[in-house]
């Protein structure tokens, strides 16, 4: 039941992670894959197909990579200038986990899709020692129920999928029981340790997800955490004076006790039943069947991951960059289509009457005449017969170009990251305050973006500091 409600919501996410690598392409300069209709053929393909179809060659000038990379830039920028006042064991949670390169990471992650995700658990990872690990997830590899609080009170259901050796599941799972090493061995069969070898390095994953199936030589392990309603008895120890709440299993125990203090004549536990909520982690195999299953360990009770989607208008989420992608495909368009007129210009063509062609010439030594430094063209020039010309267009582009500029202004306007933010020149005659005045004044458009991802970052550490 839980397996298929978890499906279901990965599903749901689907729209989500196109996007986000619709978005993806677009920040790394892949800008002509959107598919659109063709008239010609009256089917769908895409825009780079169509454009070299009809004699064009698509080009790119990516803006967009320049304006993420500058708001990474502005946000280190106010991080080193900001006041360290961490307390000691959290400046050991950052060191550890190198959470100042993880964090402008994820924040490159947030300007793509929108998502910023991580996941906070305390584990056993290297030299043998318990610690608390802080890890970035992916949007593709991310579920999520309906959820329209950006606080993110109104979640219910949220996991992830690893892909893990089999190795690393029989040890995470099997808890020192031969018994159940050997049925996840019998589960995911004769899955051949590849460390990854056989998965494409640098261009990521190309296309989206599978919920049930993993990379060659991996297991698929799905993560499942929902937040479920249980029994429990609130106690108050008349005798000791302790207040405390149980599982309502111990409640034959409980019973137990007061009869035996009240044989001795002792103050009894007064008992209340309770019904309350508890965060609740399922291990599934990609076939459904459960591979492990408990309550939230941490000390805060609740799921491991921290999750900021932006910016959660009746359950929406809209990227920095989804904003900028119309403007940048005009500006693509544009350049194109300026570069297509200037190379269908005439550039110095010449229009020798074919009358006046004197005899013992080919047209080879015509060309090579006059193109050269000082060469003579001997002709017989006849009445009425116009004397040879070179033709040389302008490349007229009606008014492409003065598009451009105004697109170019466009996606600073749009996107808010000007030529101040930019590290531009503003002339010899602007002071330092002046100056700083405006970069200041330029921050204003991408503070909300800024400070969205500092309120993730603060429950991130609020989270880390009360896991254990």
């Amino acid at each position: 039941m839980i397996f298929d409600i978890a499906y279901s919501a990965w599903e749901n996410c689907g729209d989500l992670r196109a996007r986000r690598m619709r978005n993806k392409d677009f920040t790394y300069g892949r800008q002509w894959g959107d598919v659109i209709y063709d008239p010609v053929t009256k089917g769908y393909m895409a825009e780079e197909s169509i454009a070299m179809r009809t004699g064009r060659q698509p080009l790119t000038n990516n803006l967009i990579r320049k304006l993420v990379k500058t708001i990474i830039g502005r946000y280190r920028a106010i991080r080193n200038g900001a006041n360290d006042e961490k307390s000691e064991e959290l400046k050991e949670l950052y060191r550890l986990n190198h959470l100042e390169e993880l964090d402008c990471r994820l924040l490159e992650e947030f300007l793509i899709s929108g998502c910023a995700i991580q996941r906070v658990t305390v584990e056993c990872r290297r030299e043998g020692k318990v610690e608390t690990f802080v890890d970035n997830v992916s949007p593709g590899d991310f579920f999520i129920n309906t959820v329209k609080d950006p606080r993110g009170w109104d979640v219910q259901l949220i996991g992830m999928l690893h892909d893990m050796s089999l190795a690393e599941v029989v040890m995470r799972y099997a808890h020192g029981d031969r018994k159940r090493a050997a049925d996840i061995r019998k589960i995911y069969g004769e899955c051949n340790m590849t460390y990854g070898v056989n998965e494409p390095l640098g261009m990521g994953d190309v296309s989206d997800k599978e919920f049930f199936v993993s990379p060659t030589g991996r297991c698929r392990v799905i993560e499942v955490w929902t937040l479920e309603s249980c029994e429990t008895l609130r106690c108050h120890d008349y005798n000791t004076g302790e207040y405390y709440e149980c599982p309502a299993e111990q409640e034959s125990e409980i019973n137990a006790e007061n009869a035996r203090r009240q044989e001795k004549g002792l103050k009894l536990i007064d008992v209340l039943w309770n019904i309350t909520t508890e965060w609740r982690c399922r291990i599934y195999a990609p076939n459904g069947e459960e591979i492990d299953s408990f309550v939230s360990p941490y000390a805060h009770g609740n799921h491991p991951f921290v999750v900021k989607l932006y910016p959660l208008i009746d359950g929406e989420v809209h990227s920095f960059v989804e904003d900028v992608i119309p403007q940048q495909k005009h500006i693509n368009r544009l350049i194109t289509l300026i570069d297509t007129i200037m190379s269908v210009s005439s550039k110095g063509a010449l229009l020798f009457p074919v009358q006046s062609k004197p005899d013992g010439l080919d047209w080879e030594d015509f060309r090579q005449n006059w193109a050269a430094c000082g060469g003579i063209i001997p002709y017989s020039a006849k009445a009425g017969i116009p004397a040879p010309h070179q033709e040389t267009a302008s490349g007229l582009d009606a008014g492409a170009s003065r598009l451009l500029e105004v697109q170019l202004q466009m996606i600073q306007d749009v996107s808010g990251v000007n030529n101040t933010l930019y590290g531009g020149e503003l002339g010899g005659n602007v002071g330092i305050e002046r100056y700083e005045r405006q970069i200041q004044n330029a921050s204003v458009t991408i503070s909300d973006i800024l400070e969205t991802f500092c309120d993730l970052l603060r429950q991130r550490d609020e989270k880390a500091m009360s896991v254990k």
